[in-house]
């Protein structure tokens, strides 16, 4: 039987995209996930026997602590194969996400799509933002994601009629994942990349805009997010705890977004709010 070196890491469930696409630079043949408590998981990435593991190991780590990446735990060992591979893939089937969307992996581009359901192709293991945005999109109205991590957003607001749709990140890799899915699902083309901050965008307007950031960046950025969202236009904020609500409620009071809608899932919140009518800021 074939031997394969494997790396083992537990992180924050929201550094999963970041540690995955780490992983997928150094050359993992596959990546098992196993999710824990306290928003945490345990990632199980794959090499070949003939890789060096323990010099992966290092450049793994310190790839990690370069992107700011705490890493709760690592380590590394050989297993013998017991035809992971073939279980890995097989447990990654078609599965439905929002009310539109069929999330299908790349590796299955023949796989039939149910009628009336909107086709995303990712690579297994990516992980997925709130799909809360469909809920709020509008064809032909302009969308910007933040912190866009795999691009399943931008890319699924691409299918949905969303024009334009900007998709912005301050990870380069982030930019090169989302960059690379959207390709698989044919609309690179459709999508501006911005590598940087909300900053970066110019003076453009979005009817609708969506950020998964953490609370502090959320506060940093609150009057950028505000200033490009057109009088109307909706705003989606996600990777907020729940006993963080109360800071962020006063800064929200600061200006004209209003609160619409709080959805919470476990410890984690997600804000649904509109910016006022007949406001507008440079």
């Amino acid at each position: 039987m074939k031997q394969w070196n494997f790396l083992q890491v537990s992180i924050h469930l929201k550094n999963l995209d970041k540690a995955s696409g780490l992983l997928w630079d150094l050359g993992t043949q596959g990546i098992e996930e196993q999710y824990l408590k306290s928003s945490k998981v345990r990632i199980k990435a794959y090499f070949d026997s003939a890789s060096d593991i323990r010099a992966l190991t290092r450049k793994f780590k310190f790839q990690c602590e370069k992107a700011s990446l705490p890493l709760h735990s690592i380590s590394s060992r050989i297993e013998i194969e017991r035809d992971w591979f073939k279980k890995w893939h097989k447990q990654f089937k078609p599965f439905a996400i929002g009310q539109r969307f069929h999330l299908i992996p790349s590796h299955r581009p023949a796989e039939p799509i149910p009628e009336g359901r909107v086709p995303i192709w990712l690579e297994p293991g990516m992980a997925f933002g709130t799909e809360t945005m469909e809920q709020y999109l509008v064809p032909k109205r302009a969308f910007l994601d933040i912190g866009t991590g795999s691009g399943i957003l931008a890319i699924g607001a691409t299918k949905l009629g969303a024009m334009p749709v900007v998709a912005c990140d301050v990870d380069p890799l982030a930019i090169r994942i989302s960059r690379a899915n959207a390709a698989i699902n044919r609309c690179v083309s459709k999508i501006e990349f911005v590598l940087g901050e909300v900053t970066e965008i110019g003076r453009s307007r979005f009817d609708l805009l969506v950020a998964n950031l953490t609370l502090e960046i959320i506060e940093e950025s609150l009057l950028h997010m505000e200033k490009r969202l057109r009088p109307g236009g909706w705003l989606v904020l996600s990777g907020i705890l729940d006993r963080q609500f109360s800071q962020l409620k006063s800064r929200l009071e600061e200006t004209s977004l209003i609160l619409q809608e709080r959805k919470k899932r476990s410890e984690w919140i997600c804000l649904i709010l509109r910016r006022k009518q007949g406001v507008w800021q440079g």
